[in-house]
Order: structure tokens, then sequence, then C-alpha cells
């Protein structure tokens, strides 16, 4: 049985990585979505087991300990994990399986599974400041947030775009047009299988 593939869907902050990544399962029912741990609170409409696993940071840390993690980062002050058993599984039943992780993740997974697909998504060329605050918005699922998060994110952004470099693709988002990035992540997939 031929091993499945993985592909890392990653990119710069608030750039519609979630989104991206749901339409992808909605028109690719047969891949997995690898659903990671993480200590934050869950946002309004996640749903825990499906969008996130959210685990207190004493459980994260034991996990951590038990070497139960392909990798792990710390992200706006709260810890993200992808777990191991979980992408084995999968991949070894010869299924392909698709997650969105941050930057320092992706470096991880690079390093451990380097026939892993990633693929970096970016903003459109502009101005990132006013890019940043017009999704975030207009992201409803994400609630109240601060101007000391927003200015948080930005710098992020301006970090994570450093990594592009790294990644096998890169894809640029259009604003207000995610189908757009779809159509060519799945080009990207069509050329992996």
């Amino acid at each position: 049985m031929n091993k499945g593939k993985l592909f890392v869907i990653s990119g710069q902050s608030g750039v519609g990585k979630n989104t991206i990544l749901k339409k992808i399962l909605v028109n690719h029912p047969e891949f997995h979505r690898v659903v990671t741990f993480t200590t934050r609170d869950p946002r309004p409409n996640e749903i825990p087991g499906e969008d996130h696993f959210f685990v207190y940071p004493e459980k994260f840390k034991e996990m951590i300990e038990n070497n139960e993690f392909i990798e792990y980062a710390k992200v706006h002050d709260e810890m993200y994990g992808t777990p191991k058993e979980q992408v084995e599984e999968v991949l070894n039943a010869g299924r392909n399986a698709i997650m969105e992780i941050d930057v320092q993740g992706t470096m991880q997974v690079k390093k451990i599974l380097p026939e892993a697909v990633l693929i970096f998504i970016k903003y459109e060329e502009g101005d990132l400041e006013q890019s940043i605050r017009h999704r975030i918005k207009n992201d409803q699922e994400r609630g109240e947030t601060t101007e000391e998060e927003i200015r948080c994110r930005i710098v992020s952004a301006q970090k994570e775009a450093e990594y592009e470099k790294y990644y096998d693709h890169v894809v640029t988002n259009p604003e207000g047009k995610p189908d757009e990035a779809v159509k060519e992540i799945e080009k990207i997939i069509g050329g992996q299988k």
C-alpha cells in the first residue's frame, strides 16, 4: 500500500489559512484534516475535536514530555502542537492529510517529514497593516480583537513573510477572493497525487 501525503498549509497571521483549509476540505472530503492541540480557549463557532483539541497547559506539557507531537510551538502566547499518532495512522493507511500550522511548526515538520508538501499563504502586495485590519474586522469567528492583538498580528505577519523561501509552493490569497487561492492549492494537490 502506498503511503499518503501530508500537505501543510501555513503563512502569514490573519491571511485566511483556516478559511482556505475549510474550502479545500469541502472540495476534497477524501482528505483527512489533522486536528492540532492548543492551550488557547475556543473562539466562537469553533468545535472542540474538529477545529482543535483544547487542553490545559499542564496537559500540553505532559504531551511534550511523552513525545506525542510531531511539532509544537508557542504562537501568540499559546501553545499549539500536531499529534504524531494521528498523522502516522492516516499516512500509513494510504490517505492524504492536510493541516494548517504556523511557520515555526512547519519548519519542524520539514525536518521530520521532508516529503511533506509545504504551502505558504501570503497577502497580496501592498499595505499589510490595512489588509490585516480589514480581515480581522470582517472575521466574526474571532470575536472581539484588541488593538494590541492587531499590532501583534501585524508584527507576526511581517516576521512570517521571511519564511516564504523555505516552502515548496507560495500562494497569494487575494483580498475577498479566497476561492482563487483555493484553486491554486488544488492545482498543487493535483500535481502531487
